[in-house]
């Protein structure tokens, strides 16, 4: 035949789009045996494909296209009923053709004996043995052109990235030339540069129009409905149903709801866990749906829905539920936790131990389960997808499973922050707030600083210290500390940052294979000025932060805060070394302190500024330190600031000139000691 190798791929591609309609019909078709016109269609799709294959040379799939349209007919006919045994066979010679075109397609012998499959077939005994490796193992090598256009269109996506940085960085310039344009004073130039400026402003503006349209229709090439991954599963709850005797209605509503082709690659694994768990675990025998008075087939509906600018899709059972018990005794013997932890947890968190690798509720090991791998796929995967797994169940009722993804990864809105003088990006769809902390705000649970928000305690740790870096506890002027709320699972966590910058639109650049299992981070971005920032990975905060120490926050805080709140006091003595002893006395235990040389010295600082408190020798050059009193008396200011003499001379009488002079205190240096002179200072200022 001429040109055969072009009829062939004209043939692959009708054979698929018929393969997919006879799959959907027969699913169909076993809820709706009587509908004529559904069958009428499959009878065509199987008439189609056995012609089809027949012109291009293709016998044995012609062959088995032929027993099916058979098969059809006979039902159309009424001499067999469209039954669950019926759909099987239909379902499983779907299977074979499916099988023998990627065969063709990679050059390779059929994968099993398509005689003896057709011979099987007639009788309507197709037994295991007769197709020897699943369906799913088989990948057709004609997906090769759309790789190719997939990877070329990653390609562009990726460079469109890299003109978002580049604009980024134009616009951090735009904000130096506004610097130098203010600084300029040149009558000539200054003008010229400020219209320079606002011309590049309205230019980089248009860019930026126009990188968001660019962007918007790339990805938009790259936006697959969600039932590119979910049209296999119906298939594969029907089989295994069967499989376990039960009845299931399984749905998907919100199909068509769009996500990124690389989210959905990594969605499907995920949801087929899920969907199998809800099939062993969660729906019920028949029997025991029946004593239950629930209604004798089960249900499963996963639905999808665009909600916070991402994905939202629920995944939801009526079956028995989680007992938390159950899975706390399950993670016990497996040795996921101990039995103080599994004492003190409470059922909501319980049911998160179904998360952890090696966890299983089975001991015995099936194809569908109680390997303790699944779930634990789910967990990762939901980290990687930066996305929120959430769980809900109600023993006898439900099983709710609640997954919110991002559109896409390759950008995203973050966070920056500066912690350990470097700057981090943390996805905004863990922030939940940032927030201001004084020390009065922070308590003490089970030995680890927290506070509470909004009625809920939250656990507050150092991002700095659960990265390693060096931990500065930068306070703000108003003497608080910064921390950035992160949700994860319904639990929030408080951390510490230097500083929160501001929130903008990264791209998000992989770390590569030498980096990959790196913890805190799965990536990079460039920032406007062209510095790198790792994006940080919130859930592995989460993980370290469990196992944290207290911060040291609130000690660190009220050191600093007691000295800012202590007196301002002023020491006025001529002797070096008494001044000195003095000053270190006062400045270590909080009190901000000044000297003064002489009696005159000591007058001209109290003129511009308030001392709290003043201490002052008697005997020095120029005016005493009774005639400073007096001053100081005679001025509104110091009319009641405590004045306190410290000298060598120990007769009543220079006592009595102190009080005479206005002094508050006399303290003979012959018996004086740090604590004297401490506890006097208290009593007056505190």
């Amino acid at each position: 035949m001429p040109n055969r190798n072009k009829y062939l791929k004209i043939f692959f591609k009708e054979a698929q789009e018929h393969l997919e309609a006879v799959q959907k019909g027969l699913l169909t078709l076993e809820k709706e045996p009587a509908n004529r016109a559904l069958l009428r269609d499959l009878m065509r799709n199987a008439h189609t494909l056995k012609g089809s294959a027949k012109l291009v040379g293709l016998e044995e799939i012609s062959a088995v296209a032929h027993q099916m349209e058979d098969l059809f007919e006979e039902v159309e006919r009424g001499r067999k009923e469209a039954d669950a045994g019926v759909i099987d066979l239909l379902l499983k010679g779907s299977d074979a053709i499916a099988r023998l075109i990627a065969a063709q397609i990679n050059n390779e012998e059929p994968p099993f004996d398509v005689d003896k499959f057709v011979l099987a077939f007639g009788r309507g005994e197709i037994t295991p043995d007769l197709l020897e490796r699943k369906a799913e193992e088989q990948k057709g090598g004609g997906e090769e052109t759309v790789r190719a256009n997939v990877k070329t269109l990653d390609n562009l996506i990726n460079r469109l990235g890299e003109l978002i940085i580049n604009k980024k960085r134009f616009e951090d310039k735009i904000v130096r030339l506004k610097g130098l344009c203010g600084r300029t004073a040149d009558p000539v130039f200054a003008p010229a540069l400020q219209g320079f400026q606002r011309d590049l402003e309205e230019d980089v503006l248009y860019l930026d129009y126009l990188v968001q349209e660019l962007h918007g229709d790339a990805m938009a090439l790259r936006m697959l409905p969600l039932h590119t991954i979910t049209d296999g599963f119906e298939r594969m709850v029907r089989d295994l149903s069967r499989e376990q005797g039960k009845l299931i209605d399984f749905r998907v509503t919100g199909a068509q709801t769009e996500m990124d082709r690389v989210l959905l690659e990594a969605l499907k694994p995920m949801i087929l866990h899920i969907l199998r768990n809800a099939v062993d675990h969660g729906i019920e025998p028949l029997e025991e749906r029946l004593v239950a008075g629930k209604p004798p087939k089960g249900g499963i509906e996963i639905s999808a829905r665009l909600e916070g600018g991402g994905v939202r899709l629920d995944i939801r059972d009526d079956g028995r539920g989680i007992d938390p018990q159950m899975v706390k005794e399950a993670a016990l013997r497996k040795g996921l936790i101990g039995r103080e932890d599994a004492a003190a947890m409470d059922d909501s968190d319980a049911l998160y131990l179904i998360l952890e690798e090696g966890f299983s509720t089975r001991d015995f090991i099936t194809d569908t389960s109680g390997r303790g791998i699944g779930m634990g796929v789910v967990k990762k995967n939901m980290e990687r997808m930066k996305g929120h797994l959430t769980i809900a169940s109600e023993i006898g009722r439900f099983t709710e499973f609640t997954l919110q993804l991002p559109l896409t990864l390759s950008v995203m809105e973050a966070l920056l922050v500066l912690c350990g003088g470097e700057c981090y990006a943390v996805p905004l769809s863990y922030v939940q707030e940032t927030i201001k902390i004084r020390s009065e705000d922070i308590t003490t649970v089970g030995g680890k600083e927290a506070i509470s928000l909004r009625g809920v305690t939250v656990p507050l740790v150092s991002l700095s210290a659960l990265l390693g870096l060096p931990d500065g506890k930068t306070l703000s002027k108003s003497g608080k500390i910064t921390a950035l709320v992160v949700a994860l699972r319904g639990q929030c966590l408080a951390c510490t940052v230097d500083a929160s910058l501001e929130s903008s639109e990264i791209v998000v650049k992989n770390l590569g294979n030498q980096l990959k299992n790196v913890t805190f981070v799965f990536g990079a971005t460039i920032l406007g000025n062209g510095d790198p920032a790792l994006i940080l990975n919130v859930p592995d905060i989460f993980a370290r932060a469990e196992g944290g120490a207290s911060t040291g926050f609130r000690t660190m805080i009220e050191e600093r805060q007691g000295k800012r709140e202590k007196g301002h006091i002023l020491v006025v003595d001529d002797s070096i070394t008494t001044r000195t002893m003095e000053r270190s006395i006062l400045a270590n235990h909080g009190y901000r302190v000044e000297i003064a040389v002489s009696g005159e010295d000591a007058l001209e600082k109290v003129a511009g500024k308030r001392f709290d408190l003043v201490i002052s020798d008697v005997m020095m050059p120029g005016i005493s330190g009774f005639e400073l009193t007096r001053r100081l008396r005679t001025m509104d200011d110091y009319r009641d600031v405590p004045v306190i003499i410290v000298s060598s001379l120990a007769t009543d009488e220079d006592k009595r000139q102190a009080m005479d002079s206005g002094a508050q205190a006399y303290i003979v240096k012959g018996t004086f000691d740090q604590g004297t002179l401490l506890n006097t200072v208290k009593a007056f200022i505190g």
